[in-house]
């Protein structure tokens, strides 16, 4: 570097070995010096996406691994979290989100029927905007109507945001009952 003073400040991009020369009175004596340049690390921290009530795992992924962790906010209710990764001395941040959706609900409603008649299960699911799945039958809407020849329970799915509410209706179907009336002679009177 050339420089002339008792100290000097430097910013080498490598490890580097720094010798001063020091003069006086015609005798010289010399010292070494090294500054260490450790890599600046990284750290990338994932970010998930739940439903309510579920729990979610965010990782630290750093660039160099054998340094230490620092999570903060420690059991906050924030949804983004921050990673202090150090190694050497040096630090690296990261921050990842969890996103929480809400979890949906989903009702339908029981039906009693005879034998050759129908019956429509509605739904009622909260909040609005989901998919819906029935089984038995595939249908893919909020209601359906139904003739089943005995008693059958039909399950809805219903997603939203990748959360996931499910909800029964039982049609039950008694049998159809039969009358038969005699015939009668008689005289008259």
């Amino acid at each position: 570097g050339g420089a002339t003073t008792p100290s000097i400040t430097v910013s080498p991009g490598a490890t580097t070995t720094y010798t001063v020369t020091y003069t006086r009175n015609g005798c010289t004596a010399t010292a070494s010096g090294t500054v260490t340049v450790n890599p600046q690390p990284t750290v990338a921290v994932n970010s998930q996406t739940i439903c309510s009530g579920q729990n979610a795992t965010l990782t630290a992924t750093p660039s160099v691994g054998g340094g230490t962790y620092s999570w903060t906010p420690g059991g906050a209710t924030t949804p983004t979290y921050t990673v202090t990764y150090t190694l050497n001395g040096c630090i690296a941040t990261s921050s990842g989100t969890v996103t929480v959706n809400p979890s949906p609900t989903i009702s339908t409603n029981n039906a009693t029927i005879c034998a050759g008649q129908s019956a429509t299960l509605t739904t009622n699911a909260n909040p609005a905007g989901g998919t819906y799945s029935w089984t038995p039958g595939g249908a893919t809407t909020p209601n359906i109507t139904v003739s089943p020849g005995a008693t059958t329970t039909y399950t809805v799915t219903y997603t939203l945001n990748g959360c996931v509410a499910t909800a029964n209706g039982t049609v039950t179907v008694n049998p159809q009952p039969t009358v038969n009336v005699n015939n009668v002679s008689i005289c008259p009177g």
